[in-house]
């Protein structure tokens, strides 16, 4: 029992003799506050920041960008594995000066996250927004398509600079130059979940226009782009035609949302699943866009809805419905299981 207590005295006056060194530098209040009001970090992380870099503000700053993302490139790694079927699909849209007669670019992108209560959080809402606007500014040229709507990238633009939301009155600084992927990956260390950018399209020619279903303007969880083109090639359309066939196309994307068309034009149809059919007409009219009834005015056809408007705006020769997506959160992506379950065991283990 002696020699017990002997060997705690020996190890209590060794530990005692080790020299302890403490940090002198206090955070200073003001610079405190400031510091948590724009990064939204915990306040001991906060305090750490500046108390390593001697309350030097902008340094301060720049040690919790490194440290989120190494934090959050761990995290990911952790997470990788984890199946993302929630999120978001988001748009942006952007007016371009008149090429050829087309003055809008459109577009779509989807992030996906594993719970809807995430997808729901204001972090992760303004990341989807501002990728979605950087697909917008990224791609300045169409490519040689027989689509209007074209697919980006993935991987480039997950390379690319993060770029503010066209509705962004303030920016950021200290995310100016990050990457797409970068910023995923800070963000992946603030909220926990596996985040990964799934699919992106953009459309910049034609006139066109999105709908959201399922969360505000910009943010849901069904979204679709429609494009319509005078049928008269090179024709000119002033600011008044131009806002006519901008609110034409906007309904008529909230019609590829609601009534989930499959195809442009009857052309389009199989001829292998047209023999099918036992009914053509029915067909057409459920699965074929111009040939739907429009939601507002039954008794037209999407496509006489579209050309009586453009007619009744000035453009004599009318117009037409060109291109169409329909893009639903999720969709086509396998949830295990035992999801839920891992969640719950995750959240206790504290992964």
């Amino acid at each position: 029992m002696l020699s017990m207590l002997n060997r705690v005295n020996v190890i209590r006056s060794s530990v005692s003799s080790i020299p302890r060194y403490y940090s002198t530098v206090k955070p200073d209040i003001k610079l405190l506050k400031a510091l948590r009001q724009e990064t939204e970090i915990s306040m001991s992380k906060a305090k750490e920041a500046l108390v390593k870099n001697n309350n030097d503000y902008a340094k301060a700053l720049e040690w919790l960008s490194n440290d989120a993302q190494v934090s959050g490139a761990k995290k990911a790694q952790k997470v990788a594995g984890r199946t993302a079927s929630e999120g978001l699909i988001t748009t942006a849209t952007l007016e371009v000066p008149p090429v050829n007669g087309f003055k809008s670019k459109s577009t779509l992108i989807e992030l996906n996250c594993e719970t809807d209560f995430v997808s729901r959080n204001d972090v992760f809402k303004s990341l989807a927004s501002r990728i979605a606007a950087t697909s917008l500014l990224l791609h300045d040229t169409p490519q040689q398509s027989k689509r209007l709507i074209e697919s980006i990238s993935v991987d480039h633009l997950l390379n690319a600079p993060l770029m503010p939301h066209p509705e962004q009155k303030e920016v950021d600084l200290n995310n100016i130059g990050k990457t797409v992927n970068e910023n995923i990956l800070e963000i992946i260390g603030k909220l926990g979940e596996n985040i990964s950018l799934r699919r992106a399209a953009i459309v910049s020619e034609g006139v066109s226009a999105c709908y959201i279903h399922g969360g505000d303007a910009n943010n849901g969880k069904i979204g679709g782009i429609a494009v319509i083109q005078p049928k008269k090639v090179n024709t000119e359309m002033d600011d008044k035609v131009f806002a006519t066939l901008t609110k034409a196309a906007r309904q008529v994307a909230r019609q590829v949302v609601g009534f989930n068309p499959t195809y442009l034009n009857s052309e389009d149809i199989p001829e292998a699943e047209r023999a099918t059919q036992t009914n053509i007409d029915e067909f057409e009219e459920a699965q074929v866009l111009n040939k739907q009834k429009y939601l507002l005015k039954p008794n037209l056809t999407i496509a006489d809805y579209v050309n009586q408007t453009a007619i009744e705006a000035g453009m004599e020769d009318g117009a037409h419905v060109t291109d169409f997506i329909r893009w639903e959160v999720g969709e086509g992506i396998e949830k295990k299981d035992n999801d839920f379950a891992d969640e719950v065991l995750n959240a206790v283990r504290g992964n």
